[in-house]
């Protein structure tokens, strides 16, 4: 039994790491202390702004992709799908326009 608790006892000592942890550290903890003060104090400033909660459907790679941007810019996913269709009504108006 001896042989069994030390295998235990080492896979309870070993570091595990997620992509996570490794995304946050290489970007750097000094920045992301700023900046995440930056964004916590922009939306307090923001008006209280309704929102309508959808569902759809999304392909993996894009959600993936959506998620490392979340990770990097320190933003929830909501708000970049937000500034992602204003961008895109944006255009559309901008070309019915012309």
């Amino acid at each position: 039994m001896s042989k069994v608790d030390d295998i235990k006892n080492l896979k309870r000592q070993q570091k595990t790491i997620t992509p996570t942890q490794v995304l946050v550290e290489s970007v750097g903890n000094e920045n992301n202390v700023v900046s995440n003060e930056e964004n916590n104090q922009e939306r307090k400033e923001e008006k209280k702004i309704e929102r309508k909660r959808v569902s759809f459907d999304l392909r993996i790679d894009l959600h993936k992709e959506l998620k490392m941007q979340s990770i990097l810019q320190e933003k929830n996913v909501y708000l970049l799908i937000e500034e992602a269709v204003e961008k895109y009504l944006s255009e559309l108006k901008g070309k019915d326009q012309m």
